[in-house]
Order: structure tokens, then C-alpha cells, then sequence
């Protein structure tokens, strides 16, 4: 923080897990002439830019050095960060957790709203190929799909993050000589409602009160305890005496 203080509670890496973990069965089928299914492919999945993909395939289109990337496969990244004032609510309000024992307690403030936009690239060499993937992922997204993202270890907070699908967009690069290789994109947007928590602070649980009671220039000074509605201590002063 500002002042110095150090937190990390991982919370855009842990939606940039989850949300990775929901393409990560992908798989194409391949069919004989009969129409009998022979084999699947299992999409391979990284964390990377389409760019990467595409200069690792145009210098070396003919495998002369051996920099394949095999397709078909999947590829997202985080492209945008933008605050959310629609899901803001009181920063003041606090989120307040007391352990198993009783003894302490751990509290921080409300989160702070803020969307996550991530890309997800489908890259491929034909077009059946693109369009299995996409009729994989599209029928899950109404648009909207909810994760469940654990946000603080220390308070065993865990939230729902719901991910959105934006838009669809597809590019196929057919043109060029034979030299060139020909792939298909299919490009998903995505946006991450996530909620952003601070600083978790700590402290003990008031289990005594003593209370002063002033009647008729006696103090009365009386203990409670939590668990108990009668005084557990009456210490009576009479000032009017000093």
C-alpha cells in the first residue's frame, strides 16, 4: 500500500487460473471417410499473445528450423484493466471474519470493482478445425458464465466472479504464395468482473466490559462478560466521602 504496508492476495492470477481451467478439455474429433470417429486432438493451452503464434509460423513455414507450433490451440491474455462504478457500494462497510477459537478476529474493507478484459485466441489450419472449438465454448457462455475465485487465504473469502462474453471474431489468412501458411483465427472477448480486496488487519475479540456507573456519587464500576448478561465483578467507590 501507500504507507508501506505489504498484502498480495492473488486475485487477478487466481480468475486468470479458473478462467484458463474452462478450455482446458478442449478436443477435435477426427473421422475416416465412413464417417467412424478414429481419434481425438486434445487443444493444447497457454497463457500468451497470438502474435507469438503467428512470427514463430511465418518465419519458418516449412519446418526447415524446427520452430513448429502445433495447431490446433489455445491462447489467452489479459489485454485491460477498467474500474467498475456500476457494482461500487459504501467503502467504508468492512468484511469481518472471527476465527474457530474466539480469540481474534481479521477484517478489511469492501472491495473495490473492477473489470478484467481477456482475450482468447483459437488458432487453426482449416476452418472445421476453428469451429469445433467454438461450438465447445459458446454454448456455455449465456453470455455470462459464474466462477467461484477464492479471494483471501486469511479470511476463507471466496467470491463469484462472473465472466462475460463480448464479442466473436474470426480472421482467415488465405492469401499469399504457396510459401505462406494458411491459419484460422477466432478471436473471443471476454470480460472479468472481479472485486479487488485491501489490507487484512487483525485484532482480538473483546471478551470483558467494564462499565461505570454513577449513582448518587458512587461510582460502581461493573465487568461483563461476553458470554453473560450479569456482572461478573461490582466495585463500588463512594467519592462522596473524599
Amino acid at each position: 500500500m501507500l504507507n508501506g504496508s505489504f498484502y498480495y492476495h492473488g486475485i487477478i492470477r487466481r480468475t486468470i487460473v479458473a478462467f484458463g481451467r474452462l478450455f482446458s478439455g478442449i478436443q477435435i474429433p477426427r473421422y475416416d471417410n465412413d464417417g467412424v470417429l478414429q481419434q481425438t486432438i486434445a487443444v493444447p493451452l497457454s497463457y500468451a499473445p497470438k502474435e507469438k503464434w503467428i512470427v514463430r509460423i511465418e518465419s519458418d513455414p516449412n519446418l526447415d528450423q524446427h520452430t513448429y507450433t502445433v495447431i490446433p490451440r489455445l491462447s489467452f491474455e489479459i489485454t485491460g484493466y477498467s474500474y467498475d462504478p456500476l457494482r461500487k457500494t459504501n467503502r467504508m462497510e468492512k468484511l469481518v471474519c472471527v476465527s474457530t477459537d474466539g480469540e481474534s478476529r481479521n477484517q478489511t474493507f469492501a472491495p473495490v470493482p473492477y473489470n478484467l478484459d481477456i482475450s482468447l485466441y483459437a488458432l487453426s489450419k482449416n476452418t472445421e478445425d476453428g469451429l469445433a472449438i467454438l461450438e465447445q465454448i459458446l454454448p456455455t457462455f449465456t453470455p455470462e458464465y459464474t466462477l467461484a475465485v477464492k479471494s483471501i487465504d486469511d479470511m476463507n473469502v471466496v467470491t463469484d466472479v462472473p465472466i462475460i462474453l463480448n464479442s466473436v471474431s474470426v480472421q482467415d489468412d488465405y492469401d499469399g504464395d504457396f510459401s505462406i501458411r494458411r491459419f484460422v483465427t477466432h478471436t473471443l472477448n471476454f470480460t472479468a468482473k472481479v472485486n479487488m480486496f485491501g489490507a487484512v488487519s487483525s485484532q482480538g475479540v473483546i471478551n470483558d466490559v467494564t462499565a461505570n456507573l454513577n449513582q448518587d456519587g458512587v461510582n460502581t464500576f461493573r465487568r461483563y462478560s461476553a458470554d453473560q448478561a450479569t456482572p461478573i465483578d461490582d466495585i463500588s467507590e463512594n467519592w462522596s466521602d473524599v
